[in-house]
């Protein structure tokens, strides 16, 4: 990038401005940098909290469908299971994250209807399709915020933005020895030309 460029004041004035406003990228990607870093640990954290909130719900779930499945036999469980109507609205809305727009899962409604008889039916069945209903809400939850680490990791793109702040700098740092040699040799040419005169 060392080309030879005249000591004049206009290119004194260019220099100045394009150094100004290189310094002002730079700060703005590392604030983005930093934006998007904030934003991908506090969903990571979220994340970690509904993944153990998830294990302890399916725990729960095995416990109480083991129990129903004691009481009530598998093959009965397992006609229970494939003759309920269940059905799920959702709707794909779309969420704002630093700045990035990202797709998000919204369950509007979780309807199961249970098609079995009470009389031959354990109690403990309500309680698991319950559990089955919030375990459901929990896993659109966590995919929803790994969608969003997703796109904010994909978005920042790390090392490409360490490559342009590195080369930034490096361009800022030779731009200034450049202006400081110029600065140097045009002040040397100044006093030679007031010697001349004097």
């Amino acid at each position: 990038m060392s080309r030879r460029i005249t000591p004049t004041k206009i290119n004194l004035i260019r220099l100045r401005k394009t150094l100004k406003y290189s310094k002002r990228i730079y700060d703005i990607l590392e604030d983005k940098r930093e934006l998007l870093l904030f934003e991908i640990n506090k969903h990571a954290e979220k994340a970690n909290s509904i993944k153990r909130q998830i294990l302890e719900e399916i725990d729960e779930v095995y416990m109480i469908f083991d129990l129903i499945e004691a009481r009530i036999g598998r093959k009965i469980l397992e006609n229970i299971a494939f003759s309920s109507d269940n059905k799920i609205e959702s709707t794909i809305e779309s969420l704002v994250v630093a700045g990035i727009r990202v797709p998000v899962l919204k369950i509007e409604r979780i309807e199961m209807k249970p098609i079995y008889g009470f009389a031959r039916t354990d109690p403990l069945l309500d309680e698991g399709m319950l559990k089955l209903k919030d375990l459901l809400s929990l896993l659109v939850e966590l995919a929803n915020i790994e969608n969003i680490i997703f796109r904010l990791a994909k978005e920042m793109e790390i090392p490409k933005l360490e490559k342009n702040i590195k080369v930034i700098k490096n361009v800022l740092e030779e731009r200034e020895r450049e202006e400081f040699v110029r600065l140097k040799t045009f002040k040397k040419i100044l006093e030679k030309r007031k010697k001349k005169k004097g």
